[in-house]
């Protein structure tokens, strides 16, 4: 275990740099010391802010994408750096020196260290009425690191006190023995806190259902799973729904709204805001999945946020992607998904205002360019003509890649350039359909599986007989919910790990991922990520995991 971990209750806490959103919520506008001491933490007030520092270091965990969305069958790098080449590729490269599980490791370690510290010294006699909410929220977010830090590396050194002293010696504690501890211990909290949909990104009980569902799930296809883990798991994310306070709206593309955040279909969701002071460096989710269509044709396009035209690049999908949506024009999801038209926006030039660039719908064989100054099909012969196939540094320079870009994260409020505003969703109403009708599925209830996604493909047809026609389903299995995964929750988090927890993690990259293919290196030993190596040489008995 790093050091810094053993020792973080002496070590000075900075508050003030990463702070939740400010202007949603009473219990989020704190005052922000920059030191404290260890006494604090033994203070309803310090212990407070430890819950506020706790929602802050659970930004860094989701921000780490080349964990969540590399190397999977929807997303790849723009480039082939080496850390792209190991996270996006698998390549021979792959080893434990890779700075992002340093990061990674370090932090979910950190918040199970100010989970232990708070759970530790949190009392009925300081926190009074607040004791029990507080007990939960703690335990809550141990669980969370603890899935994260168990799906990634495996057996981890687990903790559930708070470390006062350096360790030198550690141990490796078995996933069934962690998994058993975190599914007891958040059903002794379930039912604490208030259920339904209150105060934007605080921790309530249906997060703790959600995040209880998924623990059930991911521990029954494991070796050690308990025979009514699918069935628990089912219960669990239906509860959400039958509650009442979760309700789907009425359309796919309301729930991305930006000017309609915290909706009913949100359960649990990471804060940003406008407010400087609170914002860190922003949700970057807005601008991860675009390209700079100003670099590609600077004569019509400007740097106009409002138009969400101007991007720089993160990572880009998979051009097959676009093919999971088997009816484009009938299926909302696609057109919600997608922006595809874009509009010369430089006042200079003598077209301002008419459409400058215009991709079809990649099943549209039509030849319609909709008057378009550049149109781009999806194909050009047998070839994709949207991404570039090769990631040279060269293509990149020259600005020629063109794609649709995702827009449901699209932030039209912030500066160009500055950081990002919106809520970064973890938990939604539709992934608790989704994972319920694979808990059915798992089960051996594929009727009740396919009447969950036919609730969501119901919401997604452009109208009733389009779903009669051709979207509702009559049975599914595993794939199909993937594929049905992507189509509702592109450009979410956690693709890496739903591949892993069904399986299809190498199946499905080697099928798909372009760079999978080039490195031709993925197996077995990459359904784990390397124990960072700085951690091993600091500590006896922390081995590295095999193939690294």
């Amino acid at each position: 275990m790093n050091k810094y971990i053993k020792t973080l209750t002496f070590l000075t806490l900075c508050f003030a740099s990463g702070l939740l959103h400010s202007g949603c919520s009473s219990y989020l506008d704190a005052d922000t010391p920059s030191v404290v001491t260890d006494d604090f933490y033994e203070t309803k007030d310090g212990q407070q802010k430890l819950i506020v520092d706790l929602y802050t270091k659970f930004r860094n965990v989701f921000n780490t994408g080349e964990l969540q969305y590399y190397g999977t069958d929807l997303y790849m790098a723009i480039t082939e750096s080496e850390t792209e080449r190991m996270f996006n590729g698998y390549d021979q490269t792959f080893n434990s020196t890779a700075p992002v599980v340093s990061g990674y490791w370090n932090n979910l370690y950190k918040i199970v260290q100010e989970s232990n510290i708070l759970l530790a010294r949190c009392t009925p006699e300081i926190a009074g009425t607040d004791y029990a909410s507080m007990n939960a929220r703690g335990t809550f977010f141990r669980a969370l690191a603890y899935y994260y830090l168990v799906e990634t590396f495996g057996p981890v050194p687990f903790y559930t006190e708070e470390q006062r002293e350096v360790l030198y010696e550690v141990s490796r504690t078995p996933e069934e023995t962690i998994y058993a501890y975190l599914i007891e211990d958040l059903e002794r909290v379930r039912g604490v806190l208030a259920f339904g949909n209150g105060t934007a990104g605080e921790v309530n009980d249906a997060a703790v259902t959600f995040l209880l569902g998924k623990l059930y799930l991911t521990r029954a296809y494991k070796p050690f799973g308990n025979v009514t883990d699918f069935t628990k798991a089912a219960a669990l994310f239906d509860s959400i729904r039958e509650q009442g306070d979760y309700r789907l709206l009425s359309s796919y593309a309301s729930v991305y709204d930006e000017s309609n955040q915290h909706n009913s279909e949100v359960i649990w969701a990471i804060q940003y805001g406008s407010d400087r002071n609170f914002q860190g460096g922003g949700n970057p989710q807005q601008a991860l999945f675009g390209f700079n269509v100003v670099a590609l044709e600077p004569a019509m396009f400007t740097r106009v946020q409002s138009d969400y035209s101007a991007m720089n690049r993160g990572y880009w999908i998979i051009p097959s992607v676009h093919e999971y949506f088997t009816d484009s024009e009938l299926d909302t999801r696609y057109d919600a998904t997608f922006k595809r038209h874009f509009y010369i926006n430089n006042p200079s030039h003598a077209d301002y205002g008419s459409l400058g660039i215009y991709f079809p719908r990649w099943d549209d064989q039509s030849g319609e360019d909709e008057g378009a100054v550049y149109y781009y099909p999806y194909r050009n012969g047998d070839d994709y003509n949207w991404y570039p196939q090769s990631t040279a540094l060269p293509v990149l320079s020259a600005a020629i890649d063109r794609m649709p870009i995702i827009r449901k994260f699209q932030d039209t409020k912030m500066d160009w350039g500055a950081a990002g505003t919106r809520e970064d969703v973890i938990f939604r109403l539709s992934d608790a359909y989704l994972l319920a009708a694979e808990a059915y599925l798992g089960a051996g209830q594929v009727a009740q599986a396919t009447e969950r996604v036919n609730a969501l493909r119901e919401r997604a047809a452009i109208d009733q007989a389009a779903f009669e026609d051709h979207l509702k389903v009559s049975t599914v299995d595993l794939d199909y919910l993937l594929d049905e995964r992507a189509r509702e929750l592109l450009g979410e988090h956690d693709r890496w790990f739903d591949l892993k927890r069904t399986s299809k993690l190498i199946e499905r990259a080697k099928a798909k991922n372009i760079f999978v293919q080039k490195y031709d290196n993925i197996n077995e030993n990459h359904l784990l990520r390397p124990i960072p190596q700085d951690e091993i040489n600091k500590t006896n008995g922390l081995e590295q995991n095999q193939g690294y």
